[in-house]
């Protein structure tokens, strides 16, 4: 008579494989993660960027048309945007397209830009 005993439980590599798996799995979530966050903020700085924009249109829109360019500074959310609107003539007599261009304080890339029209007063 034979005794064959079986034992229960896994072996070394079986639970190194199992290990290996689940820090790949830990890994890309949680750079998905860090990817998603990065996201949440760029779309905020565009949102108040826009505000900003829109802002220093309608300011644009209801001063008397200076021809040429400005620009400044403006803080919103607890951030600082720069801004630039040029006033640029148009093949119409009278008729000026007005372009705001944000970009945050310290940047280079331009967050938003948007396009309105005036007529000379």
């Amino acid at each position: 008579m034979s005794f064959v005993t079986k034992k229960a439980g896994f072996t070394l590599i079986e639970v190194l494989a199992a290990l290996m798996i689940f820090s790949f799995a830990i890994v890309s979530l949680s750079h998905a993660g860090s990817q998603s966050l990065r996201t949440v903020i760029a779309l905020e700085q565009k949102t108040y960027a826009g505000i900003v924009a829109d802002n220093q249109l309608v300011w644009a829109r209801h001063r008397p048309l200076v021809p040429g360019q400005r620009s400044g500074n403006e803080q919103m959310a607890g951030r600082w945007f720069a801004w630039t609107v040029q006033s640029l003539a148009t093949d119409r007599a009278g008729f000026y397209r007005l372009v705001v261009e944000v970009r945050a304080e310290k940047g280079e890339q331009v967050l938003v830009s948007r396009t309105a029209f005036k007529r000379e007063n």
